[in-house]
């Protein structure tokens, strides 16, 4: 009777050990605690967490590879006010060499150097000359260090692994399944976060976009708080096709927010001519 009971207890206390280590998350750096959330709270947690600035103004030192060429050091400056323009210099030694202006569903871009050319068109039109796939509020999601979670509507698939949630629109089959052309339905993407359990920032984002076989991977590292907003320092960008691959690596000196700001852009003239994106 003895001997059972005892067994009773170990089996009880073991059973509560389990439960404990399977349904809690522990941070040892900061000694803390938290329950796994469940796939609505975690979603709610994210969106309540994301920041919600009205103006940004940032710059930094950016390194910038197409394929296996060598990596471009360029200094970047990044002005947005948001819903409503995004704005980026490109110069190199303080001499300008690319500009670009993007607005909810347009982009003008001018190059400077080593020739005067432009783009000025719908966003759809550049992705279909680059075969990538841009959106206004993808870029803007990446300068807030967001998780691109707000606009989109379907339902996710979580787990937590590694000390981090890990969130998905599709399982790892069908995915399998979408990108070797064997599912019936069209898919217009397939996304995948990563995300800090206990402030709810994202730590990484991939998405991929079928259609075209293109695919955009997003790394946000060393968040600083700057009035009240958790900013990245430093993101990592590999956007890609089944031809071309672009790296770009982002080191922000210098984050503001909530100042009005200004868009310059130099007037498209006969001295520039029209971007090719076969050449």
């Amino acid at each position: 009777m003895k001997i059972g009971l005892l067994n009773s207890i170990k089996i009880l206390i073991i059973g509560l050990i389990f439960c404990f280590s399977c349904s809690t998350i522990k941070n040892v750096e900061d000694e803390k605690t938290g329950k796994i959330l469940n796939e609505k709270k975690l979603l709610d947690s994210i969106k309540s967490n994301e920041i919600n600035p009205n103006w940004i103004r940032t710059r930094g030192n950016s390194l910038i590879s197409i394929n296996e060429d060598e990596s471009q050091e360029v200094e970047i400056y990044i002005r947005s006010k948001i819903d409503s323009v995004i704005w980026i210099n490109i110069t190199k030694y303080k001499k300008k060499i690319f500009r670009t202006l993007f607005t909810k569903d347009s982009v003008k871009m001018t190059i400077e150097y080593p020739e005067k050319l432009f783009f000025d068109g719908p966003i759809n039109k550049l992705n279909d000359l680059t075969n990538l796939s841009f959106s206004y509020d993808l870029i803007e999601e990446v300068i807030i260090g967001g998780s691109f979670l707000k606009y989109l509507d379907d339902k996710f698939i979580s787990h937590f692994e590694k000390n981090e949630y890990h969130l998905l629109s599709h399982r790892p089959r069908k995915t399998k399944r979408i990108t070797s052309s064997k599912n019936k339905k069209p898919v217009n993407y397939i996304y995948q976060s990563w995300i800090n359990p206990f402030t709810f920032k994202c730590k990484r984002v991939n998405l991929i976009f079928p259609e075209n076989n293109s695919q955009i991977n997003i790394v946000y590292k060393n968040r600083e708080d700057i009035n009240g907003y958790s900013t990245p320092m430093n993101i990592e960008i590999e956007l890609s096709n089944s031809e071309t691959k672009y790296n770009i690596t982002i080191d922000f000196r210098a984050t503001k927010y909530d100042l009005t700001q200004k868009f310059p852009f130099n007037k498209i003239n006969s001295d520039y001519k029209l971007l090719n994106f076969n050449e």
